[in-house]
This record gives structure tokens, sequence and C-alpha cells, in this order.
């Protein structure tokens, strides 16, 4: 069954999640063997697998989606799931599900506005050189947070959340980022085929700007 699922702990806590097997999704849980999550796993570590209720809370048509669309539209629904159950504020979800990269806020808006109103020194800029290509400026750029992005495996396991494509590169051991870039937007390589991985890794933007098809809430 592909679709959303619930899980809910003694508590009441709940967790959100989404699947393409969700009936081989819940057995992994029960017996622990997933990545990440460190609440869930310590809410079924301390009360058990068969003290937590399992169910599924909406089923998804897929057959007519390609790999990509698909997982997009699960994860859209994902979130919107997590925001109804507001298992992430009070719940065992870690996120807000799959989406990120999110506009500023109202006040954070306003705090760059006010930045940026006030007047520069006469020589703002002058000593920029002097530390850009030092070996701190390149390590702070290589991690900065742009758009973060998630990271599977081929059975839509989720295994990490990257700010970048250069850590994604250094975590999965290629020398520059090409390949994970043809499989986040979708481009053509040298043979003229779109990849949908790079050595058993699936890339997708927290925020998939890229993806076309949103179900309606």
């Amino acid at each position: 069954m592909v679709g959303i699922y619930k899980i809910t702990n003694p508590k009441g806590e709940v967790y959100i999640g989404y699947s393409k097997n969700i009936e081989k999704r819940l057995t992994q849980h029960k017996n622990l063997q997933f990545k990440g999550n460190i609440k869930l796993r310590e809410s079924l570590t301390k009360y058990g697998g068969d003290s937590h209720s399992f169910e599924v809370i909406e089923e998804i048509n897929i057959s007519n989606l390609d790999y990509r669309d698909s997982n997009s539209i699960l994860r859209k629904r994902e979130r919107y799931w997590i925001n109804s159950f507001q298992s992430f504020k009070t719940g065992l979800n870690e996120n807000r599900g799959g989406s990120g990269c999110s506009s500023h806020t109202e006040e954070s808006k306003r705090l760059i506005g006010e930045a940026n109103s006030k007047p520069k020194p006469k020589d703002f800029g002058k000593n920029r050189k002097k530390w850009q290509h030092t070996k701190e400026f390149k390590e702070k750029v290589k991690n900065a947070p742009r758009c973060p992005i998630l990271v599977y495996d081929l059975e839509d396991n989720f295994i990490i959340e990257l700010p970048n494509q250069q850590r994604v590169a250094d975590y999965i051991g290629v020398t520059n980022t090409t390949g994970i870039q043809q499989v986040l937007r979708k481009k053509s390589n040298s043979n003229g085929k779109i990849p949908t991985s790079v050595k058993g890794y699936v890339f997708l933007y927290k925020n998939n700007i890229y993806n076309k098809h949103v179900l309606p809430k």
C-alpha cells in the first residue's frame, strides 16, 4: 500500500510518515530497523512497538507518476498531515516533512530591511578579498545552508539532510556535484538521459521548486 501512515505512542504523541510499501515500513519501525528520527526511536524503545498504534490515514495512487513526481506528492501530503496533527511541534516528527527552504518570515524580512537601510562605511568591502579565499572562509561557504537537500537510498528510506550539493558530494564520496545537480534538476547527462540516482543515492530539495504536481488539501 502506498500513502501516509500515523504512529501513536501511549502518551498520544504522533509520528507521521509516508511510504510506497506501508506494510514493510511499519514492520521496520516496530523492529527498529530504520535510520534517523531519534524521537520515534526513543519512543519505540521505551514503550515497545506493540504499545504503539499503527494506521494508514491516506492511501495515494501513484501508478501514473514517475519516481520523482510520486515522491514529491507523497512528501507534500506528508507535510499536510504533519501540520494537521501538529506532530512536529508536539509529536514525534523531527521536521515539518517534505518541504523546507521556506520564505522569510515577516520578522526576518523586517530585520533584513533594517540592516540594509543602514549607511555603509566608506571602506565597506575594501578588505573582503583578504579573507575571502582563506581556508576558514572556504569551509564556511562549503557548509553554508543554501537549499537543504534530502538524501534517500534506492528503497526510498531517508538517510540524512545536508545543507548543499557540496556537502552531499562529500557524503557520498564524489569529487564534483554535476551528477547530484542532474538528479535534483532533472538535467540530461552526456548520454542524453536524466539520471535518477548517484552511487545508489537519490536526492531531493527539501522544498522541491521544480515539482509541478500538487494534490489539493
